[in-house]
């Protein structure tokens, strides 16, 4: 998944409850460190939020559905707070992704298993 889309959509699913927590950012900050995204990546996501535009692009490829989808989690678990409409996102992102509720409760105890709640 390019990095790029790949950071879009963690952004949009930290503002699918309309707040960024500190937590939530220095995820996202963390995830544009680690991938060489320049700062204007940042501003051009928080201007589709700003517009109202809340979209997340869903990979085709088996191994970039799993990469998102953990990125995800690691974000929805960022602050330590799992919000239903996080929880709803992921899961209907799950779904989407054609991953079978015991491979989403897989990811979830894999990668919660990582982050520190």
């Amino acid at each position: 998944m390019d990095p790029v889309q790949l950071f879009h959509n963690l952004i949009n699913l930290a503002a699918v409850d309309q707040k960024f927590t500190d937590e939530e950012i220095d995820y996202l900050i963390d995830v544009a460190n680690r991938h060489n995204i320049p700062s204007e990546e940042f501003e051009a996501g928080l201007k589709g939020i700003r517009d109202g535009i809340i979209q997340v692009k869903l990979p085709t490829d088996a191994d970039d559905r799993q990469k998102l989808m953990k990125e995800m989690i690691k974000l929805m678990a960022a602050d330590g707070e799992l919000n239903d409409l996080e929880k709803r996102l992921c899961a209907t992102a799950s779904a989407k992704m054609d991953f079978s509720s015991e491979q989403f409760v897989a990811l979830l105890e894999e990668v919660l298993g990582e982050t520190p709640l």
